[in-house]
């Protein structure tokens, strides 16, 4: 379990945000526990009067058979989180959320919520297909740093609510922290190498992978918009809990982060 200190600089932003009238947010994260990157990239974005907290699912390796034995700690790490009373809970994790195909994103979210007492919960997977969906992306480039067996059930799932895969391509990395490791100049460059002409944009996959740092640099030699697992994630639990949080230089999802379009999500 993780919570935030704050600072007595942070303290005074706190008070100045909470005397123009807005609440303090509490939100959780339930992340494999060889994940390295989400909490960063969460708190890299993280207004000062926002709450961030973690619970970590154990997870050594890649594959769906590892992921589906890291689903067993849901309970354990929820009931942590719960415990904080924050007002969001959000499961940090893409190929956990999708491994069981359409649908499973939702199932897990409600499975969340109800032993949470209700509290509010997303999936990265959710947060990907609305993000998608958000900037009218149809036909993609699906890059992950997985093995092919991974990045096989990953297009396999982006192709069943509609969207065309033009181009699937992998990193092959054999585990999370070597996932974790991957060089963000490296991942540009896997990017452009396979940016493909009929594709509309990119969708990047795993929480663990430091997509969201190459993100805009990806969108300007490229000219095409790239969702993220984490940015999508961030996008939508700001979407949730009414966070005015519009954040450059992470890609154009993040860009226009206003809740004031997000009704319908």
């Amino acid at each position: 379990m993780l919570s935030r200190r704050w600072t007595p600089w942070e303290a005074a932003k706190r008070e100045r945000y909470a005397r123009h009238g807005s609440l303090d947010q509490d939100r959780a994260d339930g992340v494999p526990s060889s994940n390295c990157s989400v909490e960063i990239d969460f708190r890299r974005v993280a207004r000062p009067d926002l709450s961030l907290h973690a619970a970590r699912m154990w997870l050594r390796g890649s594959d769906a058979t590892v992921l589906a034995r890291m689903n067993h700690d849901i309970e354990t790490a929820t009931a942590h989180l719960h415990s904080a009373g924050v007002d969001l809970l959000v499961y940090a994790c893409t190929g956990g959320s999708m491994i069981n195909g359409p649908g499973h994103d939702l199932a897990l979210a409600a499975r969340i919520s109800e032993q949470a007492g209700g509290i509010p919960t997303i999936t990265t997977t959710t947060a990907i297909l609305a993000g998608l969906h958000r900037l009218g992306l149809e036909r993609l480039v699906v890059l992950a740093p997985y093995q092919p067996d991974m990045t096989e059930i990953l297009g396999a799932f982006l192709a069943s609510p509609g969207f065309e895969v033009r181009h699937l391509a992998g990193r092959n990395h054999t585990s999370n922290r070597e996932i974790g490791a991957d060089r963000i100049e490296d991942i540009v460059a896997f990017a452009v190498e396979n940016d493909r002409a009929e594709a509309d944009g990119f969708f990047m996959s795993c929480t663990n992978w430091r997509a969201m740092a190459a993100a805009a640099k990806i969108e300007w030699l490229t000219g095409k918009p790239v969702v993220t697992a984490n940015q999508a994630t961030i996008w939508l639990a700001w979407q949730k809990l009414g966070l005015d949080a519009t954040v450059p230089g992470y890609g154009r999802l993040l860009e226009n982060c206003n809740p004031a379009n997000s009704a319908h999500l």
